[in-house]
């Protein structure tokens, strides 16, 4: 992309990156002054809904000035839907996603969009199962209504892989799609849906509020990579060296969550964005680490990408298996099996 192309489509986004600071300053947090470099490359980051668990290492790249070394500075535009923001990728609205599920960019890749998966970020589930008081094992799911996020993403593979035990099958209970976690969340306190997979901290807040954990999703699944960050294709190939700056800072960013020296602050730290209960982000951290939920490295694994979309065709989700080559920017990561 060439400079005066980039100053041209920023103004056409001007509504949508003003709609993005009035989020931020709702949600009480934006991203901390830090030192300004002349070199700094703006780039326009989708993120789903709001900030969750599965968006720390960015957040943590952001409050800890690892984007600002790197010479990035994200411009966070916040969209509703997994669909919308690969939308808006292809688009061209987005230069990146900060963290999405994978069944989109692959959906998009099949139609010939210009996107590409720019890096694992969730490399196993972290949802949990969760149902209403009255549901103690997945078989009572029978004749009840469960939300998932979309019937075409990675929530319907993975209620599969739960459910497929069970014997329960698709008509065995109604499928409500309802987008992102924290809308889930309140759908199963208000007692419009009786069960949902949520991920951290909002399945620890749903225990302690009289809802069942029916399980761990990982336990079935855990084959299967659940988030990553996606990249515009056209963005990134004009832009290889930042989209190497931006890798580079998020494997920093893991590498410091991971540190077990950082527990506390990296708990404030979604705290603080987040808005939410600081005991059950601290339960989300815990969570995570054991599960060794974030990829360490921007290195992309074929074989769990292979073993998602032989589920989708499976589903009749997808007609054939992409070549992994054909899903990542042409250059910018170690694929290895």
């Amino acid at each position: 992309m060439t400079k005066d192309h980039a100053h041209a489509r920023r103004p056409k986004l001007r509504a949508s990156l003003a709609c993005a600071a009035i989020v931020s300053m709702a949600l009480g947090w934006l991203a901390p002054a830090q030192p300004s470099f002349a070199a700094d490359k703006v780039v326009v980051t989708g993120v789903l809904g709001s900030y969750t668990s599965g968006v720390w290492p960015f957040l943590i790249a952001m409050k800890k000035g690892f984007f600002a070394r790197h010479g990035i500075k994200p411009d966070v535009v916040f969209v509703p839907t997994a669909p919308g923001l690969v939308q808006q990728l292809a688009a061209g609205s987005l230069d990146i996603v900060a963290v999405n599920g994978l069944a989109e960019p692959l959906h998009a890749v099949e139609k010939g969009a210009p996107v590409a998966i720019m890096r694992i970020i969730g490399q196993t589930p972290n949802y949990v199962m969760i149902g209403v008081p009255g549901v103690k094992k997945l078989s009572d799911l029978k004749g009840k209504k469960i939300a998932i996020g979309g019937l075409r993403d990675i929530n319907k593979i993975f209620l599969d892989r739960v459910m497929a035990p069970t014997g329960l099958k698709d008509s065995d209970y109604d499928i409500i799609v309802i987008g992102a976690t924290g809308a889930r969340f309140a759908a199963l306190q208000s007692g419009a849906i009786d069960a949902t997979m949520l991920v951290p901290p909002f399945n620890f807040a749903a225990v302690k509020r009289g809802f069942t954990s029916l399980g761990l999703v990982k336990d079935y699944a855990q084959d299967l990579p659940q988030t990553g960050m996606q990249a515009s294709l056209r963005w990134a190939k004009a832009n290889m060296k930042e989209a190497r700056e931006i890798n580079a800072a998020v494997d920093e960013a893991v590498a410091w969550f991971y540190n077990k020296d950082n527990r506390t602050e990296a708990i404030d730290i979604l705290t603080e964005a987040s808005k939410g209960n600081r005991d059950e982000i601290a339960e989300s951290y815990d969570f995570l680490s054991s599960i060794d939920f974030f990829a360490h490295t921007s290195a992309i694994h074929t074989r769990p990408l292979e073993n998602m979309m032989k589920d989708m065709v499976a589903l009749k989700d997808m007609s054939k298996i992409i070549p992994t080559a054909s899903l990542v920017v042409p250059g910018l990561n170690e694929l290895v099996e």
